[in-house]
């Protein structure tokens, strides 16, 4: 053997033992933060699991591996969250904590990082949430969630919305129809396709350095637009939903702590429509679906310039089958969006006026018992070039007007791709120990690895800069280890 490749070999094997002693550093990390938050939190019963304690039934009723629904789930929240069997009489009220050890392949540039943490490395407090879920009165229910964010100190109005639901008969078959209103559109959705339930539902709130740009429907709306609409699930089996959303002006934004004077502002009225077939036989159900919406944003608040036009459609389907000892889930979701951005070009942040950005994601879940879970994911990102969008200062061809969100691309291009592994046990999902059950505490303690493959246009200094690390897209690769604890 020559002596490169013994040079190889241990170059190998340095970097297998850092990944290895990252993972039982982050491990031992979580978990301990974890047994101290529990035991910290035993209290009364008004910090029970609101949906737990209304339905009389365990987390695995609703849940392959929560927040992941099962078929019994998505119609519990078609049902509009009310459907009640438990002998809780009190408010439905919930709350929910998670921390995260993250750490990346390459450190953060000095002085790049969040506010107040170090470079790699970090353990961090990254979610506290209270919820009002469940049963308000009669056919009335919620998904009504408050988000403090420990790390920049905030707290706001996150993703919420509430339901009227009932049922009739169309065309001699069962049918639910109801009215919802929230603030974030596909929150409404009962499927982990769309947007934003999609697979992994957690991630690390401080990595990657540098991520790829998405569509607006994925990270455009969220929490800065007030909507209302109707829905219909028709023969246990055809969905169709249509909503309504309008900007949110600046009182109300400040109010909820979502925006303020600079935020973009959603200037007409925006549709979003969404329509799934889902058969089913047996334990088998199969969903086959399609969503969308249409925007026009005006870019903080900047008028004067007209506005950008967003048109986002999606594609998705899902096949679960829900078996008494486990569960498999596969999903696949493409976002196609058109881009004209009239105002972004005025204002010099796009070299182009229409753009087109797809957002493509495929995975797979694999719940034994609901209580062991495994999952693996790709992603990839695709989409026009753009200089002033997307460019690098680095590539003198291609200088940027303005110094915008994705200043990143020697190539001017939004091009990316990864994988992501993600292995959580669930321990309370038939029960949890103590005298009140499954009705007190839920909890996933879990790790998840993400690997880039490509960041915009490139593998390695994608753009231009050659300070290495987090330039490279494998200097973005990280492990996550967490702690979700509901009670």
């Amino acid at each position: 053997m020559g002596s490169g490749a013994i040079r190889s070999g241990a170059v190998a094997l340095v970097a297998i033992k850092a990944k290895l002693a990252a993972f039982a550093l982050a491990l031992t990390a979580v978990l301990a933060g974890a047994v101290a938050f529990l035991a910290a939190s035993a209290g009364p019963a008004e910090a029970l699991p609101s949906y737990a304690r209304q339905t009389g039934q365990p987390c695995a009723a609703c849940h392959t591996a929560y927040p992941e629904l099962t078929p019994f789930g998505r119609r519990f929240k078609i049902g509009g969250y009310t459907m009640q069997s438990g002998d809780w009489t009190g408010p439905p009220v919930a709350a929910m904590f998670m921390a995260g050890f993250t750490h990346t392949n390459s450190p953060f540039d000095e002085g790049s990082q969040p506010a107040g943490l170090h470079t790699n490395d970090n353990l961090v407090w990254q979610q506290v949430s209270g919820f009002v879920a469940g049963r308000l009165y009669g056919n009335l229910g919620s998904f009504i969630q408050i988000t403090g964010n420990p790390v920049d100190g905030t707290v706001a109005l996150d993703a919420s919305d509430i339901r009227y639901a009932d049922t009739f008969k169309l065309f001699g078959q069962d049918t639910i129809w109801g009215i919802d209103a929230n603030n974030t559109p596909t929150v409404e959705d009962p499927w982990n396709t769309t947007p934003s339930f999609g697979w992994p539902q957690i991630s690390s709130t401080i990595a990657p350095a540098f991520g790829p740009p998405l569509t607006h429907i994925e990270n455009g709306y969220g929490q800065i637009v007030g909507g209302a609409g109707a829905y219909l699930f028709w023969n246990d089996m055809l969905y169709a939903d249509f909503t309504a959303y309008k900007g949110f002006p600046v009182p109300v934004l400040q109010a909820f702590n979502d925006g303020n004077s600079t935020t973009d502002a959603v200037s007409n009225v925006a549709p979003y429509w969404r329509l799934a077939l889902e058969p089913h036989w047996g334990q088998h159900y199969l969903m086959v679906g399609t969503f969308g919406m249409y925007g026009q944003v005006v870019p903080g608040r900047q008028y004067g310039f007209g506005t950008d036009n967003y048109l986002d459609v999606g594609f998705d389907s899902q096949y679960q089958y829900d078996g008494d000892q486990y569960s498999v889930t596969v999903k696949l979701t493409d976002i196609m969006e058109w881009q004209q951005l009239n105002a972004t070009y005025g204002l010099g942040g796009s070299s182009n006026i229409d753009n087109h950005l797809n957002s493509f994601k495929a995975n797979a879940s694999f719940v034994w018992d609901h209580t062991y879970s495994l999952g693996f994911g790709y992603f990839n990102i695709s989409g026009s070039n753009d200089c002033n969008l997307y460019g690098s200062g680095n590539n003198v061809l291609c200088t940027p007007a303005a110094i915008g969100e994705f200043n990143n691309s020697y190539n001017s291009s939004p091009n990316g791709d990864g994988l992501i592994l993600d292995l959580a046990y669930i321990p309370f999902a038939h029960g949890a120990p103590g005298p009140y059950g499954y009705t007190t505490w839920n909890a996933r303690i879990g790790i998840q690895f993400t690997e880039y493959l490509h960041l915009y246009g490139g593998s390695n200094n994608f753009d231009g800069s050659y300070l290495g690390g987090t330039h490279n897209a494998a200097g973005n690769n990280s492990v996550f280890a967490y702690a979700w604890v509901a009670f």
